[in-house]
């Protein structure tokens, strides 16, 4: 190809024919624009330079070298010296206003530095947790009826993803002594992997969950904005279809408005069969319309609390409503039923299964189909402490995470044992009928939410704000560890007529098998000794000694009740397992069960431990 060009484009284009071919297509592109010259022709003109300079410099000099040759001497000498002193600065920001980290050997901690400051000042979603980082994930799921909403929860960033993250905040560029410029490259995969490995010294924020939900601060203030919420450490992914009311945006929503919005979620359960019984007014209805009543309101102005107890649905037969009623909770605070898990024959299966929903910062977690007795210490910690720490499957290490999931249980003839009464909220549900699956309803609770979501999330925010608004009337005294739960939602629940839902946990506690394995103990411990010490073994060998008759000859058990209780509590092949039962009376002294407890006597020093019952 030939053509006349003037001389400026002349000179432009034998430059870029002698430029290094790594720098060649990013300099015929700015120069196609700067020289208002069609690329393809730019880049056969340069071609053709480019070739007549070869064919120059592999004529044979008098030296018996070549140009070309002594220019690649030329650069392999300058590359052994290493990367040259760039003659003028890096510019301070690329395109698009990113900032710009200059690359240079020696230096990865210093851009690693720049690369984090740069995702903070961005604002990009890259958080703490676990001891890793993490971003928010949000996917499209089905909801029901053809509707889709917003699936949320975090995922561990890798060093792909930091990279892709980098290439929208910032320019890493180089200096090319050949090009005389700084040129523009990847992130380098050592500065992503260096970021990630800054366990204990990063500065991006830490976080505690994701929510698609608008929900409250610990002030009492609205989270409607989208994206990172330092007041509570929560990222909001927020769903563009819902809407909230008015009322629900006013800042002192009023008693009125705080009615409507009860009566609201009332008409929305006023079908699920809850067993009768609790507070004045609603004889019919009472704790256990509290106790769903506050299922569907704790998830959504959970942000304003540092943790929330568990919310527990049982019936006597399958069928009743126990998994719908969470699916409604759930609907209302996420968009769409509730994913659930099964609670394993073995604890610690369960817990492998909870810790891998915790970590995953889910904000409902439905344990579905308890059989017999709920409790265990990881669902005990995670009902009531705000930081867990856990051990994720497949590891040895311990991390540590901040807890604001909401938990539900469903179970037939489910009870809840040991420390879990006071920290479970039990809704029961009783239908009264054999069958109760083929019941006929009048209307869908789940697609009555999903219509019109905005108004159920609305009525749970306007309750919780309004009983704010009035200066909390007669606020209840704080039930321990849930003192934000007690002011927030059971008061408010008070504050407009309803029954306390704590009056289930006296339920609760009436039925727990622990207690009642204590009670009976301590019961028949004092009609057989009274107030004696006795050793474990001792106790167990009265307990177990017969009768005789008056030829000699052994008869009835002498405590045949209390030897009862012993094998059941601590029985081993038919024999009772003294160390069994003394671990039992040691893990539960001082409890007091009817005004009794057992007291420990002796033990101090490597002395013989002795046990009694004394009455409170």
């Amino acid at each position: 190809m030939s053509a006349s060009y003037a001389p400026a484009v002349e000179a432009e284009l034998s430059r870029l024919a002698s430029l290094a071919w790594d720098a060649f297509r990013d300099e015929v592109e700015d120069a196609a624009e700067r020289l208002d010259l069609p690329l393809h022709a730019l880049h056969a003109a340069v071609a053709e330079r480019r070739g007549a300079a070869q064919a120059a410099a592999e004529k044979p000099k008098p030296n018996g070298s070549t140009h070309a040759g002594s220019e690649e001497k030329k650069a392999s000498a300058e590359d052994a010296k290493g990367q040259p002193e760039p003659t003028k600065p890096p510019p301070k920001f690329g395109r698009n206003g990113r900032p710009i980290i200059p690359s240079a050997a020696g230096e990865l901690n210093r851009m690693t530095s720049m690369a984090e400051s740069a995702i903070i000042r961005a604002g990009a979603p890259i958080f703490q947790r676990a001891h890793e980082l993490v971003r928010p994930v949000t996917r499209e799921v089905p909801a029901s009826h053809g509707r889709t909403t917003l699936a949320a929860g975090v995922a561990a960033v890798t060093s792909p993803a930091i990279r892709d993250v980098l290439c929208d905040v910032a320019e890493f560029c180089r200096y090319d002594k050949r090009a005389s410029k700084w040129l523009v490259i990847d992130p380098p995969g050592d500065v992503a992997a260096i970021l990630l490995s800054r366990e204990g010294r990063w500065r991006l924020p830490v976080i505690a969950g994701v929510t698609t939900t608008p929900t409250l601060r610990p002030d009492g203030s609205l989270l409607i904005e989208p994206g990172y919420d330092p007041a509570t450490r929560l990222y909001h992914a927020a769903d563009p279809t819902l809407r909230l009311t008015p009322a629900a945006k006013n800042d002192k929503p009023s008693r009125s408005d705080a009615e409507v919005a009860l009566q609201l979620m009332k008409d929305l359960l006023a079908e699920f069969p809850f067993v009768p019984g609790g507070g004045e007014g609603e004889p019919k209805k009472g704790t256990s319309l509290s106790v769903a009543l506050s299922g569907c309101i704790t998830p959504v102005v959970r942000g304003a609390m540092s943790i929330a107890p568990m919310h527990a649905f049982r019936a006597s037969t399958a069928g009743t409503g126990k998994s719908y009623m969470v699916d409604v909770a759930s609907a209302i605070a996420t968009g769409r039923l509730c994913p659930v898990t099964s609670v394993a024959p073995e604890e610690a299966e369960t817990e492998k299964r909870l810790t891998g929903l915790l970590l995953s910062g889910f904000p409902v977690v439905s344990l579905d189909n308890v059989n017999g007795e709920l409790g265990g210490d990881l669902l005990a910690q995670a009902t009531e402490r705000t930081m867990l720490r856990l051990r994720p499957l497949g590891t040895s290490r311990i991390v540590e995470i901040e807890n604001r999931a909401v938990i539900f249980a469903t179970g037939n003839n489910l009870r809840v044992r040991g420390d879990m009464v006071r920290r479970v909220m039990v809704c029961d549900l009783d239908a009264g009928v054999e069958r109760p699956e083929l019941r006929v309803f009048k209307g869908d609770p789940v697609a009555t939410v999903l219509s019109a979501r905005g108004a159920y999330v609305s009525a749970a925010l306007v309750i919780v704000r309004a009983y704010l608004a009035a200066g909390t009337p007669g606020l209840l005294a704080p039930v321990q560890s849930y003192a934000d739960w007690s002011r927030l939602v059971r008061s408010a629940l008070v504050w407009l007529g309803c029954a306390d839902p704590v009056g289930s946990m006296d339920a609760a506690r009436a039925d727990d098998p622990e207690l009642d394995q204590l009670g009976e103990l301590l019961r028949l411990w004092s009609a057989a000794f009274g107030n004696e010490a006795l050793t474990v073994k001792d106790a167990a060998l009265a307990a177990g000694t017969r009768e005789e008759s008056q030829m000699g000859e052994p008869t009835e058990l002498r405590h045949p009740e209390l030897n009862d209780a012993f094998l059941r509590i601590a029985g081993d092949r038919g024999v009772v397992s003294t160390l069994r039962l003394g671990n039992f009376l040691r893990d539960r002294q001082g409890r007091i069960v009817n005004k009794l407890r057992f007291v420990r006597r002796g033990g101090a020093g490597g002395g013989v431990v002795r046990w009694s019952v004394e009455a409170r």
